[in-house]
């Protein structure tokens, strides 16, 4: 039986941009609330995504929503889950800000998700400490959560087996070929799909998500 991989679309700041994810059969779609990020969204652009998310989208097409943080202080981190519905906590396990089971990204195993920003060889050994059912796993750029375009050789993660979103440097073009080497479980885009950083390209969009989705762990 063949698996389609998942498609994580990072970064979306407007409408009509998640129509194309929910058209195209975004899986997860990532919405950025790291002040450092040309992503940045405000409280009240990223209710009006998830309010047309929750009002136009059938829930069996609706893409699952992850909240990024990185560097974030807590009264906001909590202001924002408190306010804003949504299914994932996506935060970076060096943020120095972030880990501990008293900061409000620890939530429940399942509704987290850890980016490990890869910098050499790792297996599932080296990465039991990651304690999430699902993992980012991207590129390593000082001072940065993500999202920089650069990639990393995908043999270093080629003896990982848990179920995690290869990272970093994507695009519609590699994306077929970094599934085929890695099996990832999916993938995750940002800058891959931009005409201008922050500033998302429809057509990109759609190739990247289709390319992904051609690919089949069945052997094809």
């Amino acid at each position: 039986m063949s698996q389609t991989p998942k498609v994580k679309i990072c970064g979306i700041r407007k409408v009509d941009d998640l129509k194309v994810c929910v058209e195209e059969g975004a899986d997860l779609i990532g919405i950025n609330f790291v002040s450092s990020s040309p992503r940045l969204v405000s409280p009240k652009e990223a209710e009006i995504l998830i309010t047309y998310l929750y009002t136009s989208v059938p829930s069996f097409l609706r893409p699952k929503i992850v909240f990024l943080f990185y560097k974030s202080s807590t009264e906001y981190i909590e202001s924002i889950l408190k306010n804003l519905t949504h299914d994932y906590v996506q935060y970076v396990s060096d943020d120095s800000l972030a880990p501990g089971e008293t900061s409000p990204l620890y939530q429940n195993k399942n509704s987290r998700i850890i980016s490990y920003r890869v910098r050499g060889k790792v297996n599932d050994d080296s990465l039991h400490f990651l304690n999430s059912d699902l993992l980012i796993l991207d590129s390593y750029k000082l001072g940065a959560g993500g999202g920089t375009g650069e990639s990393f050789p995908w043999d270093q993660v080629s003896e990982v087996r848990r179920p995690y979103l290869l990272a970093g440097g994507l695009t519609p073009e590699n994306v077929a070929k970094a599934l085929s080497q890695t099996k990832a479980y999916g993938v995750d885009v940002a800058s891959g799909v931009e005409s201008s950083p922050g500033n998302k390209d429809q057509e990109l969009i759609r190739k990247f998500i289709r390319n992904a989705k051609q690919f089949s762990y069945n052997g094809n």
